[in-house]
Formats: C-alpha cells, structure tokens, sequence
C-alpha cells in the first residue's frame, strides 16, 4: 500500500514547486514578449512532452512556386498520366491540376487537415507578409535535410496548421507544453544564441537581452514578499510565555556575558522573544556576529513557597548585555575527573545541564562484575531478558525495542548511577538551556500594509539564514540548529512536503509552513538562476557581460550552445547525485522532523 506521505508528497510538491516555476517562466515570457522577441513554447516541466494548447496565428501565403512536400494526401497529383505546363500549381517538379474543383482555389489546400503539425520555409516580402516556398508535415527530426528541402532558402517556422485559406494558410506556432519530467520549466526563443534569425533572443540589444534573463530571478525574488506578507496575514493562536533560562553552560559565551539562571529573556536585537522559536530564529540570525539582550534578572527567593516560583522579578531592572553565537560549539566528554577541562566536564556539572547525561551508555554482559559502570552480570541481565548471552552489549536507551540488545534508562541508572543516554554534553550556540513560564495563549495577525512592510524584514532574515547556513557548511559547522541535509533536490522537497501535509497540526499553521518553504524555495531559484553557472540565467548573461566587455564582439552561437549544453548536462548530473541521496536517505527511514 502506498504511504500517505508519499501521495501528498507528490500533491504538495506540485502545489508548492509548480507555481514558482511558472511564475518564473511567466516572468521570461512577458518581458520576451515586451521586446519584440519571438516565444514559440512555454513548458511546464522537461520533455518529452505530455500535452500541449497551440495557440497564435501567423498567416503565410501559398504562391505559384510553393513546394509541399510529404503529405501523402497529394501524392495523386504529383503522377497524372498527361502533364501539362499551363497548371500554375506544383507539387514537387511535376503538376496537373486539371481536374481542379475550382478556378481561383489552390487545390492542394482543399486537401490540407487543419489539426497537422508542419513546418514552413518562407520568406519576407517587402510589404511584411511571408511567403511559402516549402510546407512538410513535421514528422522527422531532420527535416531540413530532405530532398525538396536542400535547394530552399529562407526563414523556418514551425507550429500547426490552424487554418486553411483559399491561398494561404495560418499557423499556430506558440505552444502551451506540459511535459513528464515536472522538475523545472522552460520558456524556448527563437535564435537564443543566433543573432541571424528574425526577432530571435540574441538579435535583441544587450539591454533587453539582460531584462529577459534576469526576469525569471527577479520575480523569484520578488514572490518571497507576497508570500511572507500572507503569512503575516494568516490569522493564528500561538501559545506563549516568559522564556527563563535555566541552565547555563561553563566557559559559553552566555557565561562569559554574565547571563545565570534563572534570568528571564525579553528581547534579542530588538525582536521580543515569547517562546523557544522566537529565540532559536533570533539566534541563527546573529551567528559569528554580535548579538545585543535585554534580561531581567532572576531574584532567587530564599523561602519560596511550596511550588511557588522560585525567582522573583522586579520591574525597571532589567539589563543589556551582548554576546556572540557561535558556528562551532564544544562538545566535552562526561567524566569522573577532569583532567582536560576544554573537552570534558564533570559527571555533577554534566547533570545540572542534562539530568540524562553519564559517563557510560552501554554495558556489556559479564559473568562477574569487576566495573559498574561498564558491565552487568549475567544473572542481572538475564532478569530483563532470558535470552541475553555472555558478551553480548547492552545500549542504554529512553524505550526499549529489543530487550536483548537494549536496557532502559531507568533499569540502567538502578544498576549505576552514572549511566546516561548519551555520554558528552554539546553547548549549543550560546550555551543556555531554556524553558517557557506561565503560558498563555496569543492571537496573531497582521493588517494588510503592516504585514506588507513586515514581509521585507522576513524576506531580509531569510537571507541571513541562508547567508549563516551556508558559512556552517563551509566551516563544516557542528552547531545542532545547523544540523540536517545540506542538499535537498526534488525528491526531498517531495518528502518534506509529504511530512508536512501529513504532521498532526493545525491547518493554518500546515498552511503558513508551506508558505515559508515555498518562499525560502523560491528565493533560493532566484539566486541559483542568477549564478553565472553554463545553462542557467546567469550563464547566459554572462555571455552578455562578455560580450559588453569586448565592445560587442560576440562568442560565436556555436560555441556558446555548447558550453550551455555543457552546464545543463552537469546541472542534471549533480540533480541525479542530490536525487540519490534524498532516495538514501528515505530508505533509511529518515525524516526532516
């Protein structure tokens, strides 16, 4: 049976990926169409194509000299027994039209199906209107290269046959394609990279050549505002309260800057922080720089009542203090004694800040016990699972699934005190621990102009995330809120979708998560395209940029249609590897939550 997170994985990504990538297309096709640059497919996806509406109409007349060539329909013209030289009409080199239906029809036309995909020769007479010199169904890929074809010369268009006029016919080049492969889409030009054809990409100044480039990115970048203005729109209930620190870490920069428990945070960097996301997000913003706090310290009370609090707070005593989040933070070893106390800290010390951390997470089964803390007898282990054997390693878990490899935390901590889930304690960014006090519940929901003018500061914080995410991955980071794939391709936004549709949450807050991925998606594509990488928007303006730097010398089109094939086919490489990886990474059973 197929998993629900896999169907509305497949929906949701649809939902969520396809209207950026249209958006981004739109914004190509627009400008091309502004410019005079001529658009002959808009596809949604990668071919083959699946579908596709044809729709334009440019109309072509069918003179005296028109050659059609392999429509099957016409074949009983081209071999009446007696020709005769005064039928204007050809078809091939040889014609006799003398049977006719009519004086003033081409006949050849009568037999044409409005419906067939062909391809036209033509020329541009004076007066602007073209003319046929060869019409062929389009059937084969190198058409051109056909026997009637190899004499003719003139401008190629290529659509389907619309109409069928008594001395013309029109043709519908622009398709509207959806195609199989739903990973991207595309909006195709005539001549991107040749300056020769009539109203083609690269025939354009280089002006227009960069407004139809750039476009696509530039919506990208433009779509985060609209969406993070909805979000801050979107009416919600969020439980709220006063976020206390309760531990702090030795040697963190918390420490350092003074912060101790029982110290309440109201704002970081002038964002008001109500709960353990607000800080988190606060936090992320600011590493490697400096971060400035507003804390009310915590007055311990000497005789607090019984489940009183334990701190009181006064009013018009709060404090400033700054400090600095870290990229990379320290992980020590729990010990007995310390004789490194850059990599190890004390078991007592080690409790205060994780009351499951210990020096020891596995025991092994013995038959006479000569360390606690490292083994178990037989005889003990035997009274949590009969099978348990000699030799064999017991891990230290919250919740036990298979009785004969695994011990409970509870059972571990009867047979040694100083057993533990995990055997090292990670400081975190700062090195606080937090918790949230006296709870209540606050509604959200911003009017339309203060959630326009919010949603460039969310667009702003989004970059510095992303700015701060990246520097992680090139400092190879071990910050725990920096943890997680460092690339996610369209399977694994197919799975982040899926576990998103099917988490157990409000419909508003699934609503505003897809809102903040799709915005955070959509940046990332503008910036991606924008990158002066082969085949992508930034590849071609690039040859823009080259192009202007030499005073308008151009590459030839032939060779920069290369090094733009070049790039597409690593881009698809890199695509399959990143696709392996969120395929792996499924199969093991891993999740983004």
């Amino acid at each position: 049976m197929i998993p629900d997170t896999f169907i509305f994985g497949i929906l949701t990504f649809l939902i969520v990926l396809g209207p950026l990538i249209i958006f981004h297309e739109l914004g190509h096709f627009f400008t091309a169409k502004w410019t005079g640059t001529k658009v002959v497919e808009f596809g949604f996806g990668f071919p083959p194509r699946a579908t596709g509406i044809w729709t334009g109409r440019t109309e072509v007349a069918v003179t005296d000299d028109t050659i059609f060539d392999g429509f099957e329909e016409l074949e009983s013209l081209t071999h009446s027994p007696v020709p005769s030289a005064s039928v204007p009409w050809k078809v091939g080199d040889v014609a006799d039209l003398r049977d006719a239906p009519s004086d003033s029809a081409d006949p050849r036309l009568a037999l044409l199906q409005t419906g067939t995909q062909v391809e036209a020769i033509v020329e541009k007479r004076a007066d602007g209107s073209l003319h046929a010199l060869l019409v062929r169904p389009k059937k084969r890929r190198n058409a051109l290269a056909s026997d009637a074809g190899d004499a003719v010369d003139g401008d190629l268009i290529n659509g389907k046959l619309r109409e069928v006029g008594i001395d013309s016919i029109t043709i519908s080049e622009m398709v509207w394609s959806i195609n199989w492969l739903p990973l991207g889409g595309f909006v195709k030009m005539v001549g991107e990279e040749d300056p020769e054809a009539d109203n083609s990409l690269a025939s354009k100044s280089r002006a227009a050549r960069v407004l139809v480039l750039a476009s696509g990115a530039a919506v990208n970048a433009v779509l985060p505002i609209f969406l993070f203005m909805a979000v801050l729109m979107l009416p919600q209930t969020r439980t709220v309260g006063d976020v206390t620190i309760t531990a702090v870490y030795p040697d963190s920069p918390a420490d350092h800057a003074g912060l101790r428990v029982g110290d309440r945070i109201l704002q970081v960097d002038g964002r008001e922080i109500d709960d353990l996301n607000d800080l988190q997000r606060a936090i992320m913003l600011k590493l490697g720089g400096n971060s400035n706090w507003v804390v009310r310290p915590g007055i311990p009370d000497p005789a607090p009542m019984l489940g009183g609090p334990a701190f009181q707070y006064l009013e018009g005593r709060d404090r400033q203090v700054s400090l600095s989040p870290r990229f990379q933070v320290p992980e020590r070893d729990v010990v007995f004694v310390v004789t490194d106390p850059d990599n190890q800290l004390l078991l007592a010390e080690a409790r205060l800040l994780d009351p499951t951390a210990g020096v020891n997470d596995r025991l092994r089964v013995v038959r006479v016990v000569s360390d606690a803390s490292e083994e178990i007898s037989i005889a003990d282990a035997r009274q949590l699972d009969v099978r348990i054997q000699v030799g064999q390693v017991l891990l230290v878990v919250a919740r036990v699934t298979d009785p004969t490899s695994q011990i409970a935390f509870a059972d571990a901590r009867r047979h040694d005190f100083s057993l533990g889930l995990s055997t090292s304690i990670k400081d975190g960014s700062v090195g606080i621990q937090i918790r949230t006090e006296n709870p209540r519940t606050k509604r959200f929901g911003e009017n339309p102009w203060d959630a326009f003018i919010g949603s460039f500061g969310e667009v702003r914080n989004l970059i510095l995330l992303t700015k701060n995410s990246i520097s992680g991955l090139i400092q190879s980071s071990n910050n725990p809120q920096l943890s997680g794939p460092a690339t996610v391709g369209p399977i694994g936004i197919g799975q982040l979708t899926g576990e998103i549709a099917t988490a157990d949450a409000p419909i508003i807050t699934k609503l505003r998560t897809f809102a903040v991925l799709a915005a955070t998606i959509s940046l990332s594509l503008a910036v991606i395209n924008i990158l002066p990488l082969p085949g992508l928007d930034g590849g071609r303006l690039l040859f823009v940029a080259i192009e202007w730097v030499r005073r308008g010398k151009r590459i030839s089109p032939e060779r920069e249609a290369i090094v733009h094939l070049a790039g597409i086919l690593m881009l698809l490489g890199l695509m399959a590897l990143i696709s392996v990886q969120d395929v792996m990474r499924i199969f093991r059973g891993e999740s983004f939550f």
